[in-house]
């Protein structure tokens, strides 16, 4: 009896043989089913066997989200912050320092004196003491009157008034320009027609000194009223030490005044005297007029 075993051909050379390791189309493979049982697998490979279950720790969740509160804090500090370190940085920064100083206004002072007067070249706009530059422009004698103002980011503005020229005193041969308060601005010719005070003080005068207010106020006020008064004019205003203010008109008469009180009632006492005398054709050269009421003739 022969008996033939059914061989897979051999492969010719050249062709290759393609094992496909998935089913296919129509071919139905079995599954494994792998059964557990008390720790050992069934139709797989032994598996170790596992120990009783120990007690679990769950860890707590723990979730953390800012509250509305304390974002508006942190985003007010950090606004604060910025505003503390701007503060500072404009503070003290060059660029708000004190680089330009402007003048006017000024004729007879220069524009250094006033810059060294106030000294503020080099302060912080924010912490300039105008205050105390000002007062120190009012230290110079030609000054009547000081505006400072800010000009930023870095000028400061200066309006200068300057004492304006009003009278002459004349002394020790002599003449000095004086503005309406007997503040001596200085030697040279004051406005035309303006009042001449002559003096009988020894000495010499300098740039700001105070002549006497007495003799100031009872000169301004005689050549403003006398005219209407007496129908005539002033002639020479003198200062006599001792005695006063001395008037001498142009119609060669001598009123002697004293001080600068009560001036509208002398010229009065003396109108009335003038048209009593006249009356009476009384002739004087000199009247004393130092004692109100009780004026006296020569």
């Amino acid at each position: 009896m022969i008996i033939k075993r059914n061989r897979p051909p051999k492969a010719s050379p050249g062709r290759r043989i393609i094992k496909r390791n998935r089913p296919a189309v129509g071919e139905v493979i079995g599954k494994t089913i792998v059964k557990r049982h008390r720790g050992v697998v069934v139709g797989g490979p032994p598996e170790r066997p596992r120990g009783p279950r120990g007690p679990r720790f769950h860890r707590p969740g723990f979730s953390w989200r800012p509250s509305k509160a304390l974002l508006w804090t942190a985003a007010t500090v950090a606004t604060l912050a910025a505003a503390v370190y701007g503060g500072y940085w404009v503070w003290t920064s060059p660029f708000f320092k004190v680089s330009d100083i402007q003048v006017v206004g000024n004729q007879r002072i220069s524009n250094t004196t006033v810059v060294e007067a106030v000294d503020l070249l080099g302060d912080s706009m924010f912490d300039a003491d105008l205050a105390a530059a000002q007062e120190a422009l009012y230290a110079q004698p030609l000054v009547n009157s000081v505006k400072i103002e800010r000009d930023w980011p870095h000028s400061i503005r200066i309006v200068v008034e300057e004492r304006k020229a009003w009278g002459t005193w004349e002394q020790s041969g002599v003449r000095y320009t004086i503005d309406r308060e007997g503040v001596v601005l200085g030697v040279g010719a004051a406005p035309e027609g303006s009042p001449v005070i002559k003096s009988s003080e020894p000495g010499n005068r300098i740039t700001g000194d105070h002549v006497d207010y007495q003799a100031v106020d009872a000169t301004a006020e005689i050549y403003e009223k006398l005219p209407r008064q007496l129908g005539t004019t002033v002639a020479e205003v003198a200062f006599i030490t001792g005695k006063g203010v001395q008037v001498t008109t142009t119609n060669n008469q001598t009123a002697l005044f004293g001080d600068s009180s009560s001036i509208p009632y002398k010229l009065s006492v003396w109108a009335a005297l003038q048209s009593e005398a006249q009356a009476q054709r009384i002739n004087y050269t000199t009247i004393d007029l130092r004692y109100g009421n009780r004026p006296v003739l020569q």
